[in-house]
């Protein structure tokens, strides 16, 4: 048994009670005492610049910031020498509280909005220059301090308020700057992570001009629907501004706390667009993707459901594209049973409740829906849906039930009309994979020439990637070495199933 010895004068007692404790025969687990983990400082630089991709994000954390203090304005200034990000929020009370991060202590106020959570954004601010320098005022004293990645200096206070700030809020000055700053990309930026605080009456000024909201955006919101698994009444709303139009292809921008994370793929087979705006969900630490949990899975399936009301869009597809994708997915089936992969199917909302249960009858059903869209030649639902739990097909109810068994698998392919701005094949979390049937590498794929080999072979390069990001690890937690290994992998599986090597 490993025993750890405390040397204070504290820990005298408990350490003779972990030593009488090794002689008696008690199946009880002594009482060790409890030691809080201890940071060195080489993980300062792996939080500050590792963290988030691009130093973009770093102006998006410091806004938020300024935000989450209630400052209805910030000011950037941005030169070759140095960057000046003035907000005019409630100021830094506690310097000590504001050293520490890793503690979601944001989240826990009470009626707020807020968009920071683990107190990482003020490092990233590292990302910018190597010298950070705090000046506040929080309306009963001035504060002035410095960060870079060694640490943060000793405060210097002053009672008179405007000693350093000349009205209550934060001003933060950045020099020996790191990064070159592309003032246009950085608006442009900036226009689309907060174009909805933006429209709602924040402002950002940079180098004296005003940023505006996107003028597609239309800022009016509405209550969509509410997540069942959420306690918070308000948490639990889901809001947005989505409408059919000619144009839209079932993509919409998703807002977490008023402030854009990511593009969602909802249902490429209908004609709308817009935004939503879902405050439950996780944004990985990074804010530029969502933690797929279960609220996530919720959020996904009754989103998918309520844009059910939109028009479906016409999208051809003829039976060699048909057969492509359920080759495809027979080999993706057997690479997720093999590797014991659990596929969440809470996106699929072509539940038929009305099923007799067998596996036959719901392969007839859904070989019945596909073939009527075919000999008519229209419609945008064409769903290759294969199951190895035939059970996964019968009522909501027993869905939900069977929702995390190890061999319920439920993929769903469908087609999409995207261009060259998505890949010709991928995978949208939990269960959904798109053939882009207008990418150009996937109109290659569909030409019929013996010299370029079977169909599959050239979908393989993304199949293989779709197989990686399916694994129970999140792509972005892959280093690039260790994601072209599991591509690899996936790779050598395919070729073995078909028997090529």
């Amino acid at each position: 048994m490993a025993v750890i010895i405390d040397h204070s004068k504290n820990g005298a007692k408990a350490n003779h009670r972990i030593m009488t404790s090794t002689t008696t025969t008690s199946t009880a687990p002594p009482a060790l005492p409890i030691y809080s983990h201890e940071v060195g400082k080489d993980l300062i630089p792996e939080l500050a610049m590792r963290v988030y991709s691009s130093y973009l994000d770093s102006f998006r954390e410091a806004i938020s910031n300024s935000f989450d203090e209630n400052s209805k304005k910030v000011a950037l200034s941005i030169s070759n020498d140095k960057i000046v990000i003035e907000d005019w929020g409630k100021g830094i009370k506690d310097y000590n509280e504001f050293r520490k991060f890793g503690q979601a202590s944001k989240k826990s106020r009470k009626g707020e909005e807020v968009i920071g959570e683990k107190g990482l954004g003020k490092l990233s601010l590292l990302n910018l220059g190597k010298v950070i320098c705090f000046e506040t005022n929080h309306g009963k004293e001035g504060m002035k301090f410095y960060m870079t990645l060694n640490g943060f200096s000793r405060p210097i206070c002053n009672k008179a308020t405007a000693v350093f700030v000349s009205h209550r809020g934060t001003r933060i000055t950045i020099t020996k700057l790191v990064n070159r700053i592309q003032i246009e990309e950085l608006s442009v930026y900036l226009k689309r992570s907060f174009g909805l605080r933006l429209a709602q009456g924040a402002k950002i000024i940079m180098n004296k001009q005003s940023i505006k909201p996107p003028s597609s955006l239309d800022p009016k919101e509405e209550f969509l629907f509410n997540l069942t698994k959420i306690k918070d009444a308000h948490n639990a709303e889901v809001t947005g501004n989505l409408r059919a139009t000619e144009e839209g292809r079932g993509i919409v921008d998703l807002y977490i706390d008023h402030v854009f994370v990511t593009r969602l793929e909802v249902d490429t087979r209908r004609k709308f667009n817009g935004w939503v705006n879902c405050n439950a969900l996780t944004p990985e630490t990074s804010r530029n993707n969502i933690v797929q949990n279960g609220i996530y899975r919720e959020f996904i399936y009754l989103l998918r459901r309520y844009a059910s009301r939109f028009p479906l869009r016409e999208i051809s597809v003829d039976e060699h594209k048909l057969m492509l994708s359920r080759e495809l997915n027979a080999l993706l089936k057997n690479y997720l049973k093999d590797m014991r992969i659990n596929v969440h199917t809470r996106t699929n909302i072509n539940i038929n409740a009305n099923s007799a249960g067998s596996k036959s009858a719901a392969s007839q059903g859904c070989e019945e829906r596909v073939s009527s869209k075919l000999e008519g030649s229209k419609g945008g639902l064409i769903t290759v849906q294969d199951t190895l739990d035939a059970s996964t097909n019968l009522s909501v109810k027993r869905h939900k039930q069977q929702e995390d068994a190890p061999n319920n698998i439920s993929v769903v392919w469908e087609f999409a009309d995207l261009g060259n701005e998505k890949e010709p094949i991928y995978f949208v979390p939990p269960n959904i994979i798109y053939c882009n049937t207008s990418n150009d590498l996937y109109k290659f794929a569909m030409q019929k020439n013996r010299h370029f080999g079977p169909t599959w072979i050239r979908m393989l390069p993304y199949l293989a990637r779709i197989a990686v990001a399916m694994g129970s690890e999140p792509l972005s937690r892959l280093s690039p070495e260790q994601l072209n290994t599991k591509i690899d992998d996936a790779t050598r599986y395919f070729l073995r199933q078909k028997k090529v090597i």
